[in-house]
Parts: structure tokens; C-alpha cells; sequence
């Protein structure tokens, strides 16, 4: 439970207890979905209202919509959306953000807005609009507990899609990373949108991108 919400960036890292011991580590690799397998998880034929749908449109979401991590997106509310922008304070560094949503991420917000719909209730039902979320102890079980059963059904939305990749809800911050570097934006463009406090976090998506173009450029080998 401790490294999957360090790994959601729920609990920060300089907070896992498990840093105070010093093991031999190897490099990881970041994983992230491409056009063809997002599109898979896309056109997955779910149960519509089930909290698997629920689980991949959040999914789907994020990858369009900023790569915004699963403790905000769970916080959503239609108060935060003006009709163009998700506008938020990012859970994880307190920072504000501001995201324009693109067609695919007005289509999943269609999907949920209704005429009952007020502009404190969340967008994605998943947590409760009854419930008061404002105790900073409550919130962290609501989103570990939310974050671990959106991982769980991300398994088998892979399996369903027929993708051997490991799916967790971070590899789509990873996925809409990459695509945006891919499709030619501006690494200091696709930091401010992530929200991240470092430039060099977003080079490590950066290197990802170039590695695939070197491998690409191994055709003439």
C-alpha cells in the first residue's frame, strides 16, 4: 500500500519510511501506452455505469487531459471545469493548474454531465457527494483505497484490450507525456501543463522519445 501511493504520488517520496534502508537498484523503465494502444483501452467494450467504465474513462481522461494524477481527477468537481479548462490546486504540490480539455476529454465529461448535475458534485462517481473529504487523513484512505481498485480493474481492461503491458493509472501522466512530446510540443510547455516544479523531470520523458527514434533509425542497419 506504501509504495503504490508513493508510486501514485499520493504520499510524497521523501515520506516513504522505506528510504531509510539502502538496497542495490537497477534502472527502470517508464511505461506508457502508444496512439495504437490508447485508442485499445479506448474502444474496450465495457458495461456503461459499472465502476470499470468509470475506471477506464478516468483513465482515458487523464491520458488527453494532462497526464492529471488519480488524487485529482478522484477531487474533480464540475465547479472546476469553466467550459474550456480544468482549473485545480494539484493535491500532490499544492501549485494551481490550469488545462484546456481537448475533444476526447469534452467527450468523456459529456458522458457524466447531466441536468441534475451541481458544481460541487464530482465528476467522476466515485467518491460520494454526501461525504465531506475535507480531513486530510480520510482523504488519503478515500484516494488509496479508490487508486487501489482503479488499478486493479486497469489489469483487466489490459487483458481485455489485449495489452501485455503492466497498466497502473500513472502510466497515463507517462502516455500523455511522451504523445505530447511525440507530437511535437514544447518540453517546457508540457512541463507547465503536468504541473512539474523541474524541467528535469519532463527530460526524462524527453530521452524516452529519442531513444524511439534511435531505435527507428536502426531500419538502415
Amino acid at each position: 500500500m506504501i509504495n503504490e501511493a508513493v508510486s501514485e504520488e499520493i504520499m510524497p517520496f521523501e515520506k516513504n519510511p522505506f528510504l531509510r534502508y539502502k538496497m542495490k537498484t537497477e534502472k527502470t523503465t517508464i511505461e506508457y501506452l502508444t496512439d495504437e494502444e490508447l485508442t485499445k483501452i479506448e474502444k474496450v467494450v465495457l458495461l456503461a455505469g459499472t465502476k470499470m467504465d468509470i475506471h477506464r474513462d478516468m483513465y482515458v481522461f487523464a491520458a488527453y487531459t494532462g497526464g492529471i494524477r488519480i488524487s485529482d481527477i478522484l477531487q474533480l468537481q464540475w465547479k472546476n471545469f469553466n467550459g474550456i479548462h480544468i482549473i485545480i490546486q494539484i493535491q500532490k504540490t499544492g501549485s494551481p493548474l490550469s488545462v484546456k480539455v481537448p475533444t476526447t476529454g469534452l467527450k468523456v465529461l459529456e458522458k457524466y454531465k447531466t441536468t441534475e448535475t451541481k458544481p460541487d458534485d464530482f465528476i467522476f462517481p466515485i467518491f460520494r457527494n454526501d461525504l465531506n473529504y475535507t480531513d486530510p487523513h480520510y482523504l488519503f484512505k478515500a484516494i488509496s483505497s479508490a487508486t487501489a481498485y482503479t488499478n486493479k480493474d486497469l489489469k483487466e481492461i489490459a487483458i481485455k484490450a489485449k495489452i501485455t503491458k503492466r497498466l497502473h493509472f500513472h502510466t497515463s501522466r507517462h502516455t500523455f507525456a511522451t504523445r505530447a512530446l511525440r507530437k511535437g510540443m514544447r518540453m517546457e510547455y508540457a512541463s507547465k501543463i503536468m504541473g512539474h516544479s523541474n524541467l528535469k523531470t519532463t527530460q526524462i520523458y524527453a530521452k524516452v522519445v529519442n531513444e524511439e527514434l534511435d531505435k527507428a533509425m536502426d531500419i538502415f542497419n
